[in-house]
């Protein structure tokens, strides 16, 4: 992370990287384009308020590939073979993590590089109108907490304590924030948010992509700021904030499981196609989920299998092996090139709400919404769960609903359950990792 000042103003360091990254959104917004005297010496500040939010869209996608890919090795949801790169079947199954490496730098890069631009974000609304003030303010308050937490997910807290850099400024010499300390940030900046909503009128002056279709207004958008406050009240055990935080998101018991907001993409001149979509049945592929999901997954009373295990996987005759590892499911990510990828979708909140009543004992109110996704699976509803058996139900659930959107590995180290995740290889020395490693750019004298 280079020059972002806690108050918000982006070093010029900072603002030339992100300049670079949201050059190409004047395709995907098909807004405003930039007033640059010298196109080879840009500043940030010749960007519009829409170019922002754009590049903000359009930056959160890089290096979402690898976060994707990393997670669901982590939590052994899958592998991904890599003749080009032994680190996707060496460093992520036994390490070292490699704190040089590009596995942990690309994401927690590319996060900050976001950051940065919700930063300028913040340090242009003092100089808008009160109404467009306020709307700018919790769009980049919103995004800039999502981030936070998708980099604290990847890091975790090292043994020194050290979890996120919250200072803005580039300077090294700064204390890293704690898990906790990085929590409370997230959260004060959703929840200023959400009050700021309140004052942003009917519509925001800025415009969102397809991706929010639906949460595109001050009082939808609301719905997306309180869906994450409940995630993290969720990870955070204060499950009492998560059900009031669910009851004004989006979450609709009776809805689509599929409704939320997503990165989108698409195949026009400059923009990103989905990176993780493969042609399923090619004579080569790289992601497979793990033998483990098929194994685990139920069948119903008929011979029908989880409707979750057979739309999320292909398979493949003959098996895939690849440095000592066999799969023959093909992982299905992404459909096609196209296929948006979930920030957050209802399916979630109701198992985050599912969780928070497990959490709290409250287990009638837990089945009730478990069995919401297990119907829709075509699964026979639960009966009789309790405290014995409430958190292993919640957490196949969560397991099936959400493959690949970067749950599995960060419930189970919530939970201290890592251990019962597979291990392939032990004579490789396979183990479980919990956490990947702060950038080496990161840490003083390094």
């Amino acid at each position: 992370m280079k020059k972002i000042n806690k108050s918000g103003e982006t070093g010029r360091a900072w603002k030339l990287a992100v300049l670079v990254f949201i050059i190409p959104i004047f395709v995907y917004t098909g807004c405003e384009t930039l007033n640059i005297t010298n196109p080879n010496a840009p500043s940030l500040e010749s960007a519009s308020i829409q170019t922002l939010v754009g590049g903000v869209e359009t930056d959160m996608r890089n290096g979402l590939r690898f976060y994707v890919e990393a997670t669901m090795t982590l939590g052994r949801e899958g592998y991904f073979f890599e003749p080009a790169d032994p680190r996707f079947t060496g460093e992520l199954l036994f390490g070292p993590i490699d704190a040089g490496g590009f596995l942990s730098q690309t994401p927690w890069a590319t996060r900050y590089r976001v950051i940065a631009t919700c930063n300028e974000l913040l340090d242009r609304a003092p100089n808008l109108s009160a109404t467009a003030q306020a709307g700018v303010e919790a769009y980049a308050r919103t995004m800039r907490a999502y981030n936070l937490l998708m980099v604290l997910n990847y890091v975790d807290e090292d043994a020194q304590g050290r979890a996120l850099r919250l200072n803005f400024d580039g300077d090294l010499s700064v204390a890293f924030a704690s898990k906790e300390e990085a929590f409370d940030f997230i959260e004060n900046d959703l929840n200023a948010a959400n009050t700021a909503l309140g004052s942003a009128g009917s519509s925001f002056t800025f415009k969102l992509s397809g991706g929010f279709a639906g949460f595109d207004a001050p009082a939808t958008f609301r719905q997306f700021n309180r869906a994450l406050a409940a995630r993290v009240a969720v990870y955070r055990g204060n499950f009492n904030d998560a059900l009031t935080a669910l009851q004004a998101s989006f979450l609709d018991a009776g809805g689509d499981l599929s409704n939320g907001v997503f990165h989108i993409y698409s195949t026009a001149a400059g923009d990103l196609v989905n990176p993780n979509f493969e042609i399923v049945d090619a004579a080569f592929i790289k992601l497979h989920a793990h033998q483990s999901f098929e194994t685990d997954s139920e069948v119903n009373n008929v011979g029908v299998v989880d409707l979750r295990f057979s739309s999320k996987t292909f398979k493949r005759s003959p098996p895939d092996v690849f440095d000592e590892l066999t799969s023959d499911l093909a992982a299905i990510v992404a459909e096609t090139n196209v296929s948006p990828y979930p920030i957050i979708r209802n399916e979630e909140l109701i198992l985050l709400r599912a969780e928070a009543n497990v959490g709290l004992g409250q287990f009638p109110a837990a089945e009730t919404d478990m069995n919401i996704v297990r119907v829709a699976a075509g699964l026979a509803p639960y009966a009789g769960t309790n405290t014995g058996n409430g958190l292993d139900r919640l957490l196949h659930e969560k397991r099936y609903s959400l493959f690949g959107e970067g749950h599995r590995w960060v419930d189970m180290r919530r939970y201290g359950l890592l251990s019962q995740l597979p291990i392939d290889r032990p004579a490789r020395g396979d183990k479980h990792i919990t956490r990947m490693e702060i950038p080496l750019a990161e840490i003083a004298g390094q």
